[in-house]
C-alpha cells in the first residue's frame, strides 16, 4: 500500500459490512465477537475459529481498488522437505475450487480473494465456507505429513 495516499472513506463499505455480518450470524460465528477492535472504513476485519483453524475475513479499501478477501493461516513451514511441500500445495490447489494455497514468510494460508463490486451474500458465505472447509481439513493433514506446526501453536 502506498503510504503517502489515504484512501477515500467509503460509506458503501459499511453496507457490505452488515450484509457480512449477516452471512456471519448465518454460519454460526457473533460477528460482534468476531470483528476486530480498530478496524475503520477502509479495512474491516473480522477473525474466528472453525475447528483448528483460525479465519479471517477482511475488507480492504486500498489506495482505490476495493475488494473481499478470506485468509486461514494454517500451518508454519517446516525445517525441511519444503520442495515436497510445495509440490503437493501447488496439486492441491489444482483440486480445490473456490479457494488457493499461498505462502508469505513462514507461514502457509488458504486463501480466496475478489474484487468487492458485485459481491453478494451467496457468494460471501460460500468463499468463507470453503476456505474455512479447506483449512479445517487440510491443517493436521499437512503437519502430519510434512512437518512444520499448525497455525497458533507455540
Amino acid at each position: 500500500m502506498n503510504s503517502a495516499r489515504t484512501p477515500e472513506y467509503d460509506p458503501s463499505l459499511d453496507a457490505v459490512a452488515a450484509r457480512v455480518d449477516n452471512v456471519l450470524r448465518a454460519l454460526g460465528v457473533d460477528p460482534g465477537l468476531a470483528r476486530l477492535p480498530g478496524t475503520d472504513a477502509y479495512n474491516i476485519v473480522w477473525q474466528f475459529q472453525r475447528g483448528s483453524a483460525f479465519i479471517e475475513v477482511q475488507l480492504v479499501n486500498e489506495g482505490g481498488r476495493r475488494y473481499f478477501q478470506v485468509c486461514a493461516p494454517i500451518m508454519h513451514l517446516p525445517s525441511d522437505n519444503l520442495v515436497r511441500l510445495y509440490r503437493r500445495l501447488l496439486e492441491y490447489n489444482m483440486q480445490l475450487s473456490g479457494a488457493a494455497f499461498a505462502v508469505y514468510r513462514d507461514v502457509v494460508y488458504v486463501v480466496n480473494e475478489r474484487m468487492l463490486e458485485g459481491l453478494d451474500d451467496a457468494e460471501a458465505n460460500v468463499m468463507i465456507s470453503n476456505v474455512a472447509g479447506f483449512a479445517d481439513t487440510l491443517d493436521d493433514k499437512l503437519v502430519r505429513e510434512f512437518g512444520g506446526r499448525l497455525y497458533g501453536q507455540v
